[in-house]
């Protein structure tokens, strides 16, 4: 038997009848309403839009046709049975409500009797539960607010237990905790019971809406309660009937978020009897809106009898009313369909209604599955899955923090550039993040970084100038009791170098962008930091240069290795040792050489022995660290240039702090003197000059405290290496042994105070950029020279990048292009090629082109606990300087320590 055959041969219509109600039952896989014909093939996804159109399935038609039987018979009871073997007529999964509806009945009890039916299956109504315990006490609300709040609370009780047990645990806990739990809870109900607040009211927002029709100035729900007349029964049941229906429109509804609404395949049925004319036609009213879906199928009897033309009357007008319901295009067709009842008289109960049964395909095709996804096995496994990737992606981003240093949410397919490596953080980044936080005037100087980094990316946006990376390379991280405060200096000469250089204008001004890398506290990762910025690629500023560089370490030397083949021109800041110029070719510094660093230290030491201040013997105290090539390297040139002059001197070891003491393997004939301490109790007594050639941080910081232990009373007469600036850095360090003076090597001159005339406009700009600096004593104003040095290593490589583009050609920036200009910048003729630095003048070789300044700057200074540092004289080309600021025996210094 075809499809339909026995529904048009029926004379009676019951099958067409049967199949009407069904087909009005059954929700569309896809879209809401009524759709046209359960027997239509599914299209393929890709059909509309192959076609351009969307004939067949009207799905979107938001709406579902009122239908009025007259001499319904039977029928009520037959279509509202469910569960029974016997005949199913429509299909067994329709939820069904057939209350029996006496005479006179109001609409508030009709609605009472729909919901407990409709219960009995998966559908809930939480917001016409609410609304019938609120109309429940109107009388008592009425022209009552508080009234009307307690009644909303006492509605809301799962809110109102947790604010009952806040306020019951506020006892055991401290009084602004107490104070905090007793109050908020309570106001964040109140305001959840006001229904304004998005998010937080739920169905309290609803019903503010139902009461004031949609106004947004309403005031809250205890107010509009109280307002409501509990005399107008219209008004109350049409609060009920739109409560209602707000609960089934919500567990309908389809969404990512409303995923069980999917598993809804049928819409609920309610057969209501001739006595229910008003909740029908309060039905009829909410229809009237187009724009809202309630899926509801109503079938209403009426008294009245429907008037056929025909004995086929029952046939020909339900297929004239699925023609009307397939061909409607338009609203104002669609419209008129919903807005005309289907009435028709309902046909007789036939004896046998096996032969109708909807489960027979001849019929009309089973029904539809809900979606597997939409059961609550499938929900709570997603939930579960969802949970699992949560957790096992915070605990990956959690991993990643630890691990790389990361800040943010880890994403797999980027890197941070930064690795743990015990305590240190290690890598590159950009100056927002903090290799050592907690250091407020560190987090001041990266801020000011930052910012300039945000003003280079605004100033390249439409601009020819050369926009360029240059990497500072540097220990930024604390080790051992190191304060980094000499760090910070040092990035803050590379701010100010920035700054100042990205707020010139002229066309073959570079935009400088400035990339933090931290080698560790001791530069141990320096060749790993090196590699790592082979990888780095910024195509639109690309890396051209590294500055800064630290300590003269085994591994620093391996880092300028990696540099050097990867063709990135370096310009040291303070890196002193001999060797380092010959390790490559892209090496350069700012800083003269240990070498003359040694002369002149030996000829201040002859002039204090010639004045009979000291006994013509010394004592070299250094690290007996192999990988510390500063220590060993200074060591071996002051040896040899203090016996020059007549000195009987001799090197004393001492184990570096954090470091094992020499073994059997130690073949070192020099006097062990111990750990720092220990080598400083060693000096005390000794009448001659104590130079210290190890690291300011920490092991003089330790060599002083021993001699205060000892001989705090005669000290010795003690000249440290350029490496204890990093210990006169930090004031609150020195300041903790104030009793001992000594003399220090630095190679910048110390600028005046604040507010008087600067020997150079960088420290004007560090003062006013960083006024932390101006504090004496404090965290700033260390004189040691590194804020100095750091810039003027920047603006060199920034002068060889600018040169670039005064050339007559213009020629391309890169990190080759920059290290041949680097080997110009000299002065042959006076031609004021030459970099007027804050430490100096900058002349890398008139004759000759070197890897290191000319006549470069060494300064001696004094200095006692917390107090101001006192130049005591100084060799070499300083900016407006005095005749008296020097040495007199300057002009004696031998060509190759120039």
């Amino acid at each position: 038997m075809r499809h339909g055959a026995v529904m048009l041969d029926d004379p009676a219509g019951v099958g067409n009848f049967i199949h009407t109600i069904d087909r009005l039952c059954r929700r569309p896989a896809r879209g809401e309403g009524v759709q046209d014909s359960p027997h239509a093939a599914r299209r393929p996804w890709l059909a509309g839009w192959r076609r351009g159109t969307d004939d067949g399935q009207h799905v979107e038609r938001r709406g579902i046709p009122l239908v009025r039987l007259s001499e319904a018979g039977d029928w009520p009871a037959l279509l509202a049975a469910r569960g029974k073997s016997a005949t199913h007529l429509i299909s067994p999964g329709i939820p069904r409500a057939c209350p029996d509806v006496q005479p006179g009945e109001s609409v508030p009890k009709m609605l009472s009797r729909v919901v407990a039916e409709l219960r009995s299956t998966r559908l809930r109504f939480p917001r016409y539960r609410l609304m019938v315990q609120v109309a429940e006490q109107l009388a008592e609300c009425h022209g009552r607010e508080e009234h009307a709040r307690r009644v909303l609370r006492e509605a809301d009780r799962d809110w109102g237990w947790g604010v009952d047990t806040a306020g019951a645990g506020a006892d055991h806990v401290p009084f602004p905790v107490n104070l905090l739990l007793r109050l908020l809870p309570g106001f964040l109900h109140d305001l959840r019971l006001s229904g304004r607040v998005p998010g937080l009211g739920g169905r309290f927002r609803r019903l503010r809406r139902a009461l004031s029709h949609g106004d947004p100035k309403a005031p809250g729900v205890a107010a509009l309660l109280a307002g409501l007349d509990p005399a107008d029964e219209a008004r109350v049941s049409r609060l009920l009937l739109s409560a209602f229906m707000d609960d089934l429109s919500g567990q309908y509804r389809r969404s990512p978020v409303h995923v069980r609404g999917a598993g809804h395949v049928f819409y609920p049925l309610l057969l209501l009897n001739e006595h229910a004319g008003e909740l029908v036609e309060l039905l009829e009213e909410r229809r009237a809106d187009l724009g809202g879906f309630d899926p509801l199928v109503v079938v209403a009897y009426t008294p009245d009898t429907v008037l056929l033309e025909d004995d086929k009357g029952l046939l020909w007008t339900l297929i004239r009313w699925r023609r009307e319901l397939v061909t409607a295009d338009g609203d104002d067709a669609w419209r008129r369909v919903l807005e005309t009842p289907l009435a028709v008289c309902a046909p007789p109960v036939p004896d046998d209604l096996t032969a109708y049964d909807v489960t027979d395909p001849v019929w009309v095709p089973p029904a539809r599955v809900a979606p597997w996804w939409s059961s609550w096995t499938a929900i709570a496994l997603f939930w579960m899955a969802l949970a699992g990737a949560a957790g096992a992606y915070a605990g990956q981003t959690a991993a990643w923090h630890r691990g790389a240093c990361a800040s943010g949410l880890w994403t797999p397919w980027t890197e941070s550039g930064r690795q743990l490596v015990g305590t240190e953080c290690v890598g590159v980044a950009e100056p927002d993040y903090l290799f050592a936080p907690g250091n407020a005037e560190m987090e001041r100087v990266q801020a000011v970084l930052d910012q300039e980094n945000r003003r280079a990316a605004g100033l390249r946006e439409g601009s020819a100038r050369p926009y360029v990376t240059i990497v500072y390379l540097a220990a930024l991280t604390s080790s051992d009791r190191d304060t980094l405060a000499a760090a910070r200096e040092g990035l803050a000469g590379v701010a100010i170098a920035q700054k100042r250089q990205n707020d010139s204008a002229g066309p073959s001004e570079p935009i400088v962008r400035i990339l933090l890398a931290n080698a560790g506290g001791r530069m141990q990762h320096g060749s790993n930091i090196a590699r790592l910025l082979l990888r780095y690629r910024d195509d639109q500023a690309p890396i051209v240069g590294v500055v800064g560089l630290d300590q003269s370490r085994q591994e620093t030397v391996a880092a300028i290795q990696e540099l050097g083949k990867a063709g990135l021109p370096m310009v040291a800041s303070t890196l002193s040792a001999d060797r380092l110029v010959n390790e490559s070719p892209f090496y350069f510094q700012v800083a003269p050489q240990n070498s003359r660093q040694a002369w002149i230290a030996a000829a201040f030491a002859d002039s204090l022995a010639g004045k009979g201040e000291i006994e013509r013997r010394a004592r070299v105290y250094y690290s007996h660290d192999e990988t510390d090539y500063y220590a060993s390297n200074l060591k071996t040139r002051v040896l040899a240039r203090l016996e020059e002059r007549g000195f009987a001197a001799e090197g004393h070891r001492f184990t570096p702090v954090g470091t094992a003491k020499p073994g059997a393997a130690d073949r070192s004939e020099d006097p062990y003197a111990g750990e720092p301490r220990d080598a400083g109790v060693s000096a005390c007594g000794f009448d001659g000059l104590v130079y210290f050639a190890g690291r300011g941080i920490p092991d003089f910081a330790e060599f002083v405290k021993g001699v205060a232990d000892k001989c705090a009373g005669s000290p010795p007469t003690i000249l440290g290496g350029d490496d204890v600036t990093r210990y006169v850095a930090d004031v609150r360090v020195r300041s903790a042994v104030s009793g001992i003076g000594y003399y220090y090597e630095s190679f910048a001159a110390a600028p005046s105070r604040c507010g008087q005339p600067q020997r150079h406009d960088f420290y004007t700009d560090l003062f006013a950029t960083f006024p932390f600096e101006c504090e004496e004593p404090g965290p700033g104003r260390t004189l040691d020279g590194h804020a100095a040095l750091a810039y003027d290593a920047t603006e060199t490589m920034i002068t060889a990048i600018r040169r670039l583009g005064k050339e007559r050609h213009r020629v391309p920036v890169n990190s080759y292009t920059v290290w041949r200009q680097l080997g110009t910048l000299h002065t042959p003729d006076q031609s004021g090629h030459a970099i007027e630095g804050a430490t100096g003048a900058l002349d890398f070789g008139a004759d000759s082109p070197r890897q290191y300044p000319l006549d470069k700057a060494v300064l001696i200074l004094h200095v006692k606990g917390a107090e101001r540092p006192t130049q005591i004289g100084a060799c070499g080309e300083i900016t407006r300087a005095a005749k008296a600021d020097f040495f007199p025996w300057c002009g004696s210094i031998p060509e190759i320590y120039r």
